[in-house]
């Protein structure tokens, strides 16, 4: 094999390598900055959507969440995590039919769903009678349009994944680019004797 023939071997073993290395790092880091969560177009609640509020998350005597804000026609679920809870108005618009679920003294256990759906605009203040004096109280507000909190400042948090991908594309690429360089530079071996 002549001197000539060696030089566009290695050359030829330098590009493919590169190329590869790279492309499945890029490929790589693409795919780890995807995380799946899908959401409507603007990202928020809208009419005919269903909203969970969990009774006693993990036996805690709280509602999860304590506030919600939804638009009119939104269903909100009520599922109970531990036991001897329930949803009692406190206070709610004129013109509102909600009654909650359950009164004081009637509570219910894990495994409990009780749905309503909010039409009327204003505040639905309610608690656990048996747990109001602890902090268990909640409040579902009917608005127009749901409020958005401003946007955070500074750059997008890059996933966890990404980064973790991100680097082993690079260690990957300068592997191969160190191991391309050591055979081109001391690969030695091919003159025939």
């Amino acid at each position: 094999m002549s001197s000539d023939e060696r030089s566009v071997s290695r050359r030829g073993f330098l590009r493919t390598s590169t190329g590869a290395a790279a492309a499945s790092g890029l490929v790589g880091t693409a795919a780890a900055q995807e995380d799946g969560t899908e959401t409507d177009s603007e990202g928020l609640p809208g009419e005919g959507t269903t909203e969970t509020v969990t009774v006693g998350p993990g036996g805690e005597t709280v509602y999860d969440p304590e506030e919600l804000q939804v638009l009119p026609g939104t269903t909100v679920n009520f599922v109970w995590d531990s036991d001897g809870h329930n949803v009692v108005p406190d206070s709610v618009p004129d013109e509102a039919t909600w009654e909650g679920k359950g009164e004081a003294g009637v509570v219910f256990d894990s495994g409990t769903e009780y749905s309503h759906t909010f039409e009327t605009l204003g505040t639905y203040e309610y608690v656990c009678t048996p747990h109001e004096s602890l902090g268990m109280v909640g409040a579902i507000e009917v608005v127009e349009e749901i409020s958005t909190p401003a946007p955070a400042q500074g750059p997008p948090e890059i996933p966890d994944p990404a980064k973790v991908l991100g680097l082993a594309g690079t260690i990957g690429i300068g592997a191969t680019l160190g191991l391309a360089y050591f055979l081109m530079r001391f690969g030695g071996g091919y003159d025939e004797q």
